[in-house]
């Protein structure tokens, strides 16, 4: 059967009509890496190229999350420069064919276009939502409940590989009708820092926040917003004395005056926590000055 195909293959190669390849048109179909290979002809490069970048690509968001210092922005630049290399290659490979090419059987403009819209509709969404569900996803946060720590505007990393420690930012995920229901929010996530593990005995009262009777050192928390949820030191704000039960963690958002967390929600269970946050990818708020170049890059505590 396999002889067969080849031989089917062979036959289509011969009966090709000549048309040049253009360089300029094969750097064009490299907007989709790998595409302008496949019109350069040769395909088996393009598909390796391709799912090289894919792989890489992961493996820079892996180490830019791991890297705690500013040289770790490189690796966002991996992706970018990965697709500049492809795109050359595919130009050299296209102006080093010969003027008698012969169309081969992927040479056909409806193949192109069937590969595109292939990767475009199904493939990349689907490798998007696996690096996201298990390795990494970008958020953009809405509110200011996590300030000063996170900024309205920025846009997180949430390394889906790792699980948060105590003092460590996590992302808690609901259903949509859940988060509905429970916090009266458009989305299904929130971001809080985990406070209060397993067995630990939790208050919160207008000194501040107890754990196992000992008064939490919180140079991170803040109570400058304007209050979410009415008085600052009303009922939603006094908590416990209450041990945090089995599979479950007390969350509490830095901004205390705002934030939605676990002295309204209650104890988060483990299986909604969906990750740690780790870096802000990137951080623009055109209220506060545009860009925040301080904050590009920057490792979360």
């Amino acid at each position: 059967m396999l002889q067969n195909i080849q031989q089917a293959m062979e036959t289509a190669n011969e009966g090709g009509d000549i048309r040049p390849r253009n360089p300029g048109l094969a750097l064009a179909l490299s907007i989709c890496p790998g595409l302008g290979h496949h019109y350069a002809g040769h395909l088996a490069r393009g598909i390796i190229y391709y799912i090289g970048l894919v792989l890489i690509s992961w493996l820079a968001a892996i180490a830019f999350m791991y890297v705690d210092s500013r040289i770790s922005m490189i690796f966002l630049a991996t992706p970018f420069v990965g697709v500049t290399l492809i795109a050359l290659d595919a130009y050299r490979c296209a102006k080093n064919q010969p003027q008698d090419y012969k169309r081969r059987w992927f040479n056909r403009g409806y193949i192109y276009a069937g590969v595109f819209l292939t990767l475009a509709v199904t493939v990349n969404p689907i490798m998007d939502q696996i690096a996201g569900k298990h390795i990494v996803r970008a958020y953009f946060i809405s509110s200011p409940g996590m300030h000063p720590t996170i900024l309205t505007r920025d846009i997180i990393l949430v390394n889906k590989m790792a699980f948060p420690e105590k003092s460590e930012i996590a992302l808690i995920e609901f259903g949509d009708d859940e988060a509905g229901q429970l916090t009266k929010l458009d989305g299904s996530q929130l971001v809080g820092r985990i406070i209060g593990e397993p067995g630990d005995i939790v208050e919160v009262n207008a000194k501040g926040v107890y754990i196992n009777g000992k008064q939490l050192y919180e140079p991170y928390a803040s109570f400058q917003e304007t209050t979410r949820t009415g008085p600052l030191y009303d009922e939603t704000s006094h908590f416990g004395p209450e041990q945090v039960p089995k599979d479950a963690y007390f969350i509490l958002a830095d901004n205390r005056t705002y934030g939605f967390d676990s002295r309204i929600l209650g104890f988060i269970e483990k299986a909604k926590i969906g990750g740690k946050v780790t870096k802000v990818f990137w951080s623009w708020n055109t209220e506060d000055g545009g860009l925040h170049w301080e904050r590009t890059a920057m490792s979360l505590k």
